[in-house]
């Protein structure tokens, strides 16, 4: 799952301002280590904008602000209890293996993608 919502967010990323790092790799530990000295699970989506770091939900709703428009109009989730959010998430991180194809590693992105990933 997390490797379609990746290409997803490339395709409609026009401007270019995503980059992606897996969790456990070099750059993700330099700069959340400091941050998050606690072990982030592989199914929390993690949005680092400058030291300021948003998890699950918020995390989803800062990437759909920084998508622009019509995307940014998915921040009216915000209205909804951060519990509330989050609960849905998790419910949809635990379903991730039934909805999302599953991979023994992270898949290689094509060339043209290359300068997206860190």
């Amino acid at each position: 799952m997390c490797h379609g919502w990746v290409k997803l967010i490339i395709r409609m990323d026009r401007k270019k301002v995503f980059r992606f790092s897996p969790l456990h790799g070099e750059m993700a530990q330099k700069l959340l280590k400091p941050i998050l000295p606690d072990y982030v699970k592989e199914d929390t989506i993690v949005f680092y904008d400058v030291g300021k770091i948003a998890l699950r939900s918020d995390a989803v709703l800062k990437i759909f602000e920084a998508l622009g428009f019509p995307y940014n109009l998915g921040i009216v989730g915000y209205i909804l209890p951060k519990k509330w959010r989050d609960g849905g998430y998790r419910w949809v991180a635990k379903q991730r293996y039934r909805y999302g194809r599953r991979y023994n590693s992270c898949p290689l992105p094509p060339e043209e993608w290359k300068d997206r990933f860190i």
